[in-house]
Order: C-alpha cells, then structure tokens, then sequence
C-alpha cells in the first residue's frame, strides 16, 4: 500500500491559498481555515489520479486494510489522514476487534493505542470495555494519558461498573483509585463509594476539590458537615476551597461567609485576569 502525506499536500494548498491573498490577516486566515479545508478534500487531486482526497479511502472496506494503514501512518509519524479516520468509524463494527487488540497491547505505541480509543469511542464502542478497566485500575502515573482516554471513554458508555471496579480499589495505586471512584460516582455509585469520598477530602491533600465535586454529584446530604469543615482548615488552597463551596450549595447547605485568600497564588492569579 502506498501512503501519501495527506497533510504535506493539504499545507502546499494552503501556502499557495495565502500566497494568492497576501492581505488576509490573521483572524480571517482562521476564518478560511475550514473552507480551504472544505475545498481542498473535495477538489479532484492530481496527486491521486484525479480522486478526491475525500474519497480516496472509500475503496477500502476490510478491515485488516483500514488498520494497516492505520499502522503504517502512525509507525512513520505522519500525520492520520481525516479522511481514512473517518472510512475508519465509517466501515465501523467489523474494525472493533482490531482496534480493541491494539488499545489492550502495551507493545504498540502510545499514539496508536490513544487514536485506537478515540476511534472506538467515536464508534460508540463497547469491544474495549475490559482494557479500558485494565488501562485505568494499573495506572501508576498522574498523567497517564491512556488511562485518561480510557476513563473518558468509560463515562461515554454511562454503565454501572462500580461492583467491578470496586473489586480492584484496594490493589489500585492513588492515581487510579481518583478514577475508580470518579467511575462508579458516574455509574450511581453506593455506600462505598461514598465513605471512600470522604476519606478522600480528608487525607488527599491535593485533591479535595475535585473529592468535594464527587460527593455533590452523589448527593448525599450527609457530606455537607464534613464538607463544612474542610472549609475551615488552614493549608486549604483557593481553588479547592471555591469547590468545596460549590459542593456544599449544590447539596443545600449554607458555606458561610466567604475567607480571606489575599497572598494565595491561584487567587491573585485569577483576580489579575
């Protein structure tokens, strides 16, 4: 199979689009962007003898093609072309093992493996269901972007998972016990989840904002009093103390008057907007 740089070809175009309006300013070249784009994949392309970039990739439809190409292009670093993404989650279900084989193989590059989930997801995908559980519950890296594009994909499927993701909690490492339990907050939840919640905003320093969102989106009027006095401790930056607020109104409770935060960083940044 031979692959062309669709992007190389595509910016050719555009130098030669801006070389023919030399006062375009900035703001309107945005503005183009999207038309040039428009015009450039529909336009017949010498390049392809003659067919349109648009529907250059419509003559593949097995599947073991379409990921091949998919390889290729990411194994040489060029740029995925829109238009084979697009026949991808067209020709859709037939491309779902594959892609899910390559989503739950740590051999394969992480580019590959993050576009395989951005593929499945735009399909509405279940096939990798059981490696996106995987890629979150072994994370050990703050940021692990699969295991984000996992967590995310996850949440698209609005699925009750707590029951199996619950059974690895205990095991799971800090970073990916947040996801867990952001997860089965999503999912519904349950008494669990809930107590874990509040151990959270207790012991996770660095985290009690985003604790304090999940337990208002669990809506458990319980949490307002220990929410309330997360309010009050002294090393508590501004930006989780803005949350913890949101979080306690959310549940119908009253978070008092506001505290002074003069000399916090995220506060004088945000007041020096």
């Amino acid at each position: 199979m031979k692959l062309y740089d669709f992007d190389a070809k595509f910016y050719d175009y555009v130098r030669v689009q801006m070389a023919l309006q030399p006062a375009l300013k900035e703001d309107e070249i945005e503005e183009k962007y999207n038309q040039m784009m428009e015009s450039w994949l529909n336009a017949p392309a010498q390049w392809l003898d003659g067919v349109k970039p648009i529907d250059y990739f419509k003559r593949y439809d097995n599947p073991k093609d379409l990921l091949k190409l998919l390889e290729e292009y990411m194994k040489r670093d060029m740029g995925l072309p829109e238009p084979l993404y697009s026949r991808i989650v067209e020709v859709g279900k037939p491309c779902e093992a594959g892609l899910a084989r390559i989503v739950g193989d740590p051999h394969r590059k992480e580019s590959l493996r993050a576009t395989a989930i951005a593929l499945l997801r735009d399909m509405e995908s279940q096939a990798a269901m059981d490696h996106y559980i995987d890629l979150i519950c072994n994370s050990e890296d703050e940021e692990d972007e699969l295991a984000e594009l996992a967590c995310d994909a996850l949440n698209d499927m609005e699925l009750d998972l707590t029951d199996r993701l619950m059974e690895r909690y205990d095991a799971a490492a800090i970073e990916a016990k947040r996801m867990i339990l952001e997860l089965c907050v999503h999912g519904g939840g349950g008494q669990r989840v809930y107590d874990l919640l509040l151990d959270g905003l207790r012991r996770d320093h660095d985290y009690r904002g985003l604790y304090a969102i999940l337990l208002a989106e669990v809506g458990d009027e319980r949490a307002i009093e220990p929410l309330r006095d997360a309010l009050q401790l002294s090393d508590l930056n501004y930006l989780d103390y803005i949350s913890i607020r949101e979080a306690i109104e959310t549940l119908g409770g009253d978070p008092g008057e506001l505290r002074d935060f003069n000399g916090d960083p995220d506060f004088e940044a945000l007041r020096n907007l």
